[in-house]
């Protein structure tokens, strides 16, 4: 069947005006203020119970939605008060033991996105949407799957690029330490709603650039760590986070590192580390490392490394060298 092209425009002019009163419509029938309210009460349901606010939302041509300033608050049911970050029976190495220095700091999680985009994808039938997020110095996206049946959704394709960790307030409180740096995220997520979201599956590959953090205790008289670049692949499944085959460069050390980090339900001080890795001095440290630098002279003349343990809480780690 060939179709002219008075044909042709008459169905386009069809679908736009379609377009047009689905639009329509959907304003009509859902003020803004009530589908304000409707959308917070959603997003809160399908990331169990975590608190949402939008200070504004709009409709945008021809199905998209706006919403701007949106607030969540993550609710960790394992990390209020009763769990300390330096509760950690048998730990011993360079992590501070005293009780003070042990306590979650009280500040709460709270991201905080300016500007949320959420348009359906025609071909997803009314279950698929694509998503973009400006928010902590980038801009992030995903497409985003529903299937209401089964009450689940999925997350594809995210591209967090260029996310400016000093840019989160709650970091720095939770942690007690300095840390920078622009990370990068690309992966999938599948999860079910009402449920924590530690508890669904993902996977990806996370990079840092440009990053440093601050050591709570010196390692080679270093007090914070520089990395250049760095990356790692990462799996969530059955509540933990798995990292392997981690690299990172900087200016005084390279290394390399895996491991896996529990307890994800806790507030994110209070998540539990188990990780190995080497560590390898670079030209700039074995010249500014003082006593210890004829160790380093040879580890650098054997082309060798330093095992080490990373153990404890992302806010009160313990770390030693292996023999």
């Amino acid at each position: 069947m060939i179709f002219s092209q008075n044909t042709f425009r008459r169905w386009s002019l069809y679908g736009i005006y379609a377009l047009l009163l689905v639009a329509i419509l959907l304003y009509f029938r859902f003020p803004t203020q009530k589908f304000k309210i409707f959308c917070t009460q959603k997003v809160s349901q399908y990331l169990s119970g975590n608190e949402c606010s939008i200070e504004s939302l709009r409709y945008q041509f021809p199905l998209t939605l706006v919403a701007n300033n949106l607030r969540l608050h993550v609710n960790n049911q394992a990390g209020k008060g009763s769990f300390s970050a330096g509760a950690i029976p048998g730990a011993s190495g360079t992590g501070p033991d005293k009780q003070s220095e042990a306590k979650t700091p009280a500040l709460a999680e709270v991201l905080e996105l300016p500007k949320v985009t959420l348009a359906p994808i025609l071909s997803g039938l009314g279950k698929t949407f694509s998503i973009s997020i400006t928010a902590y110095g980038g801009t992030h996206w995903a497409t985003l799957a529903c299937d209401r049946a089964h009450n689940t959704f999925t997350l594809s394709k995210i591209e967090i690029k260029g996310l400016d960790l000093a840019k989160l307030p709650w970091l720095r409180a939770q942690t007690g330490r300095a840390i920078t740096g622009l990370l990068t995220v690309e992966g999938s997520y599948s999860g079910q709603s009402g449920q924590g979201l530690s508890r669904g599956t993902g996977q990806g590959t996370a990079q840092i650039k440009k990053g440093t953090f601050d050591l709570l205790y010196p390692i080679f008289s270093l007090k914070n760590i520089d990395v250049e670049s760095g990356e790692v692949l990462i799996k969530l499944q059955e509540q933990k986070l798995l990292l392997t085959k981690g690299k990172f460069s900087g200016k005084e050390l390279a290394g390399t590192f895996a491991g896996q980090v529990d307890s994800l339900g806790a507030n994110f001080a209070a998540m539990q580390l188990n990780m190995t890795g080497s560590l390898a001095p670079t030209p700039a440290l074995v010249k500014k490392s003082g006593q210890a630098q004829p160790l380093l002279q040879q580890l650098q003349k054997h082309h060798s490394t330093l095992p080490f343990h990373l153990q404890g809480t992302i806010g009160n780690p313990v770390f030693r060298f292996d023999s």
